[in-house]
């Protein structure tokens, strides 16, 4: 079975205290980032990576580019949030994937879904997050921590976090990596 994995970056709104000089009333998506992969024993085998920096009509704060590498420039030169689910469902569909979308955390399928208008994935897409807390209970591991902190110390999957955090392209390949690494333990307990 194929998979999809992706992830978001946002910019967020002036109200968050982080952000006091966006010019967002709300969070807009600046970034889709999405993988395509068949789990595999150690690493997944990825047999898609796409990233799509989206346009916005307003530059983005500080704390945003510091945090996601994404510059104005990346934004005025993206394409519209719509082009870009459009291609991540063509992706979808040229690759038959499963039909449950995977994302770390909960969020990211609800804001992609406001922004466009409609439900791009159908049913709600799989917290990998939140499958890896169960994981975790079942193994005597913390729960709590983001992507980055649960591949290399918690799970400690070989080659640690791979690229750069709050990239989307880069985030969707780790929860990936994770999904992998969490059915392959699974299956491992039906085995027995």
């Amino acid at each position: 079975m194929r998979h999809l994995a992706f992830d978001l970056e946002l910019e967020q709104p002036n109200s968050n205290p982080q952000t006091p000089d966006s010019l967002q009333s709300e969070a807009k998506i600046i970034q889709l980032g999405w993988v395509i992969y068949e789990p595999k024993k150690g690493e997944p085998k990825f047999l898609a990576k796409e990233v799509r920096n989206i346009k916005i009509k307003t530059p983005i704060s500080a704390f945003i580019k510091k945090l996601t590498g994404i510059t104005d420039a990346d934004i005025e030169n993206g394409i519209t949030i719509e082009e870009a689910v459009s291609e991540l469902k063509k992706s979808a569909s040229k690759f038959e994937v499963s039909k449950i979308a995977k994302q770390w955390g909960s969020g990211d399928d609800w804001a992609l879904n406001r922004e466009v208008g409609f439900a791009v994935f159908k049913g709600a897409a799989l917290n990998v997050k939140h499958l890896y807390s169960v994981y975790a209970e079942a193994n005597n591991l913390k729960f709590q921590g983001g992507l980055e902190t649960v591949i290399k110390d918690r799970l400690k999957l070989p080659n640690g976090f791979e690229g750069r955090p709050h990239n989307a392209l880069i985030d969707a390949t780790n929860t990936a990596r994770v999904h992998n690494f969490l059915l392959n333990e699974f299956k491992k307990g039906c085995n027995k």
